[in-house]
């Protein structure tokens, strides 16, 4: 896959900004909502796809400049100023906050330089995180992916489908969940997301 040149200067509006409407919505449980619904951003997202028989080198380059090796099948691992995140077979988003415009690209393309062809996806991609008791139950509502806590632990990574989309599905913490999908499918992701949420009581933070 040929690089993909960041495209400089873009403001980062904030994607779903018409849909998050702060407060409780579905059904009023004692014991509190179920599920909360927010947004991260603004996010640094990079595609790494690693060079034919590349992957070792790689990975020794992530470790030496990150302080993380690749992560394995299915898993994700934080390391200094990013997360990589396993989303195929040598393939890894890297995700990081509180960057300037194109820095995380530019840093990436000059340190794997040789490596691995690399992509911008700040643009492009929406992630939505979700969080709550009721939060795996809702997840389980759209994808074959098992959201049992024993097959899918914190740091779990995968691609799957929900509502006919695709989405990349990361566990970062207990409960927790980020939800990564193009930006032209989050209108009608983020209304099917809200729609299987009503029974557990959600809320927009």
């Amino acid at each position: 896959m040929p690089e993909t040149s960041p495209q400089v200067g873009l403001e980062r509006f904030l994607p779903l900004k018409q849909h998050l409407r702060q407060g409780r919505y579905g059904a009023l449980l004692h014991e509190g909502p179920g599920v909360r619904l927010s947004i991260r951003h603004p996010l640094s997202i990079v595609t790494i796809i690693a060079g034919k028989e590349k992957g070792p080198a790689l990975s020794a380059r992530f470790e030496a400049e990150y302080g993380i090796a690749a992560p394995n099948p299915r898993r994700m691992v934080k390391g200094n100023a990013l997360t990589l995140q396993w989303c195929a077979d040598q393939q890894y988003y890297a995700v990081s906050e509180n960057r300037a415009e194109s820095e995380l690209y530019g840093e990436l393309k000059s340190k794997l330089k040789g490596l691995a062809s690399l992509s911008d996806q700040s643009h492009g991609r929406v992630v939505i995180t979700v969080a709550g008791p009721a939060a795996r139950a809702v997840l389980a509502k759209g994808s074959g992916v098992d959201f049992h806590p024993r097959e899918f632990p914190v740091s779990s990574a995968v691609p799957t489908q929900m509502a006919h989309v695709g989405v990349h599905v990361a566990a970062p913490a207990e409960d927790t969940f980020e939800l990564s999908l193009f930006r032209g499918f989050s209108e009608h992701f983020w209304e099917w997301l809200t729609e299987q949420a009503q029974e557990f009581g959600y809320e927009v933070v």
